[in-house]
């Protein structure tokens, strides 16, 4: 039986919980002795990503794939967009959930915890589990069982502009590698030296990038620097140590006045999101995208330009982390407590996040995939800015938390980020009673 436990997720309505009976876990799941497999998609069908999951329902129905017994499966998939999240509260209590259903991964834990998605492990051999990268598995894993698969990996690092640096005496074996990658100070001394010689010195840091941007972008901060956000009850505890503060407290140098005159900034503050491939700016931290931009566009900048590491922490003495955690994370598929056959949801699950899968949303929307031989064997990933992310992605051990409570984290998480950008305006800076603060607030929240 399904427990409720629910306020970290949306608060359900019992009126709206009554609205969408007809649909999910309710439809036929068998036609004529065909297993029909249920998903619900987090795209609409007009999207590109909705596209190619439509397309990828139309190959898997025409492909005759079958459960062990010789049972015939189809895939009926139904777009909800925006609204999914509102879809799957509204179906939690009338037990009318699809098979399959979209999922962050970020989200994870929490729909695990509320027994919205099932453990496939019994299905899943170690064959298929290996074809994954790391970060995958890792995001997938609760208590060591898989919930969770994507066909779609977003890895981040460093943009820099090689020509700029080059300028200032920079050569290509100064230039950060996973061996021996830049410190946030690195970043900060070349901005500097770039400053004074009359050339583009900003950094984009891409705060507050989407809705999860200052998780997915900074919660390396933390693990370089030898710390993590605890358990859902002892996040403070985690926050508080000396290690995770001055992780943290690495962006301080970015948003400090120090050397800096009148309006000058050491961040980038305009709204150009092309300031980089524009060559406004020398620096900045980001996912895949621009990477992707780039390699299409007509510009020069596509062979002036590379992508180090994840930058790396640095204490007071010089000496630097060996811990570079890169950005990581993206939707996925869980199936759900309703599902009345895990084989097939499991066979449907691996084929919507497998290797043909992983390349079609490649192809067409530039997210990363997630199977090694793809990897290792596309030409997009053996050479250049491609290449370097490839191997960022493959070797990253680190994600964002997998917590329960990860929506109260991720906003506290911000508020301690926003204030040191705002450190300037605030009276009585206090970078650890901030931290301490909005901490608090997450372990008190109710699970």
């Amino acid at each position: 039986m399904r427990k409720f436990k629910l306020p970290i997720l949306m608060s359900l309505v019992l009126t709206s919980a009554f609205v969408f009976t007809s649909c999910g876990g309710g439809e036929p799941s068998e036609e004529d002795g065909v297993k029909i497999v249920t998903v619900w998609v987090h795209k609409n069908e007009t999207e590109d990503e909705g596209k190619i999951y439509k397309q990828l329902q139309t190959n898997f129905n025409n492909a005759g794939y079958t459960t062990s017994d010789g049972t015939q499966l189809r895939i009926s998939m139904s777009f909800w967009g925006t609204t999914l999240e509102d879809k799957i509260n509204a179906s939690i209590m009338t037990n009318s959930l699809p098979d399959i259903v979209a999922v962050d991964s970020s989200d994870v834990a929490a729909k695990v915890y509320n027994d919205i998605i099932v453990s496939f492990d019994e299905y899943l051999s170690d064959e298929v589990k290996n074809t994954y990268v790391d970060s995958v598995i890792k995001q997938g894993t609760i208590d060591g069982k898989m919930y969770f698969l994507s066909g779609m990996e977003a890895p981040g690092g460093l943009y820099y502009n090689k020509n700029l640096l080059k300028q200032v005496g920079y050569t290509e074996e100064d230039f950060g590698t996973l061996e021996n990658p830049w410190s946030w100070k690195d970043v900060h001394t070349a901005q500097q030296v770039l400053k004074d010689a009359g050339l583009e010195y900003q950094i984009a840091l891409n705060q507050n990038f989407g809705t999860d941007g200052n998780m997915y972008l900074y919660s390396g901060l933390v693990y370089s620097a030898g710390a993590n956000f605890g358990t859902d009850d002892h996040v403070t505890e985690a926050l508080t140590t000396q290690e995770a503060i001055s992780g943290i407290a690495q962006l301080e140098m970015f948003y400090s006045n120090e050397g800096l005159t009148g309006s000058e900034s050491w961040v980038y503050n305009g709204t150009n999101e092309n300031a980089f491939a524009q060559e406004l700016i020398p620096f900045q931290i980001h996912g895949p995208w621009d990477a992707r931009e780039i390699k299409k566009s007509d510009s020069a900048f596509k062979d002036n330009y590379g992508i180090m590491p994840y930058p790396v922490y640095e204490d007071e003495s010089g000496n630097k982390s060996d811990i570079v955690a890169s950005p990581c994370g993206s939707y996925g598929f869980g199936i759900t407590n309703d599902s009345k056959n895990i084989e097939a949801s499991t066979i449907v699950l691996t084929y919507l996040t497998g290797e043909t899968a992983s390349k079609m949303m490649y192809d067409a929307i530039g997210t990363f995939p997630t199977n090694k031989n793809l990897l290792d064997t596309m030409e997009e990933f053996k050479s250049g800015p491609e290449q370097d992310l490839a191997s960022y992605l493959v070797s990253n051990q680190y994600t964002r938390p997998q917590m329960v409570k990860y929506p109260v984290l991720k906003d506290a998480y911000g508020e301690v980020l926003n204030y040191i950008k705002n450190m300037n305006l605030v009276s009585n800076y206090d970078l650890e009673n901030q931290i301490r603060e909005q901490m608090e607030r997450v372990d008190a929240a109710r699970a």
